[in-house]
């Protein structure tokens, strides 16, 4: 395949020098805005980057504090979590641990608003934050938005197990569980309720029998 520009060689060349002049202008333009900018430094711990009142408290100009696509610590809001496992076979370090079980069938709607159906619950949701590289791949594909990055970046812990946020405690993961049992239990009763009623119900042979 030729990937040579099109054009005379002279335009090209022109072309080429044109653009070069033009993403080193752009790029000095933002080291000469900084130049004319003060810094100021956060005293961290002593001022919280992540609360807008301290922040107008303690800093005037161009601070902004947290941008808002900040990838912090990573958050999830199990009420609206499907446990459909996306964000676990996203995850590349697979720092994401989640097993589920039948649950009830519920429709709700997710943080941008779209419905949702829940069939499975999670008994189990961990996160390895000593592993995560903060990504944000897991986030992407989260159908109702359940797991997501907060603006918390402190996270001292005094050992790797320490590090491992659970989502689902032990209580709620054994009641999901329990029902999850029930629910088989009344798929199968179901199904030979269903199975002795056809049983039941005469044949068409039988009835043309009797009629003659």
């Amino acid at each position: 395949m030729n990937m040579t520009p099109k054009g005379s060689p002279v335009k090209v060349y022109f072309n080429n020098v044109l653009n070069g002049i033009s993403s080193m202008f752009e790029g000095m333009s933002i080291t000469l805005a900084s130049m004319f900018t003060r810094a100021q430094t956060v005293q961290y711990p002593e001022v919280d980057p992540r609360s807008v009142a301290s922040q107008r408290q303690n800093y005037k100009g161009n601070f902004r504090g947290m941008p808002e696509n900040y990838r912090g610590l990573l958050d999830v809001e199990m009420d609206i979590c499907t446990a459909c496992l996306i964000c676990m076979r996203a995850c590349p370090i697979d720092c994401i641990v989640i097993t589920n079980v039948k649950c009830d069938k519920r429709v709700f709607n997710g943080r941008s608003g779209k419905k949702a159906v829940q069939t499975r619950a999670a008994t189990r949701f961990d996160i390895d934050l000593g592993k995560c590289m903060f990504c944000g791949l897991c986030t992407l594909p989260c159908p109702t938005g359940a797991i997501f990055h907060t603006n918390e970046f402190a996270w001292n812990k005094e050992d790797l197990d320490s590090l491992v946020k659970r989502f689902v405690d032990p209580e709620t993961g054994a009641a999901a569980q329990k029902r999850a049992e029930e629910i088989a239990q009344e798929e199968i009763a179901a199904k030979a309720a269903k199975a002795a009623a056809k049983e039941a119900e005469p044949s068409s042979g039988d009835s043309s029998s009797e009629e003659s």
